[in-house]
């Protein structure tokens, strides 16, 4: 009396397929569905097809990532380090500063950094309205995340400045 009889069902729908692979004989390649190509980024027949460089980069929108502008740069960091000497709240002065790093990095379009430097000036002016218009233009910019990180403490700084 050995082993029990094993008992032969039908294969279900969910139980795997029974694969016996040897180094000899090696799975056929029909089978290999999981390998991914790339799309070429560079080829010569999307060139040829492309319109001139002059009429596309007028319509192309800023890139994400600008090298910054010092004037600008420098007159915001006069602007928010005014108003940063009268705040008490330390958290809002590291994340100003964090933002600012990151500008002078060059991670800030052209765009953002006039209207960063717009919000500085009416913040430290204290112009209210004029530096809620420059925060609400700041926050309706699509697909810029890492700006959105530091518009909380844009606005608290223009709040806490302008009373």
């Amino acid at each position: 009396m050995g082993e029990p009889p094993k008992k032969v069902y039908p294969p279900g729908w969910n139980d795997p397929p029974m694969l016996s692979y040897s180094p000899a004989n090696p799975p056929p390649k029909s089978r290999i569905t999981n390998k991914r190509v790339a799309f070429p980024v560079g080829s010569s027949t999307t060139q040829s097809t492309a319109q001139s460089p002059d009429v596309s980069s007028k319509t192309l929108p800023d890139p994400v990532g600008s090298p910054c502008i010092d004037v600008l740069y420098l007159k915001a960091c006069e602007n928010f380090t005014k108003a940063l000497e009268l705040l008490k709240d330390e958290s809002i002065k590291e994340h100003i500063w964090k933002m600012l790093s990151i500008w002078q990095s060059g991670k800030f379009s052209e765009n953002i950094q006039q209207l960063l430097t717009n919000l500085s000036t009416n913040i430290a002016e204290g112009n209210r309205n004029a530096a809620s218009q420059d925060y609400l233009k700041l926050a309706m910019l699509p697909n810029e995340p890492i700006l959105k990180i530091y518009l909380q403490y844009l606005k608290s700084l223009a709040d806490l400045t302008a009373t």
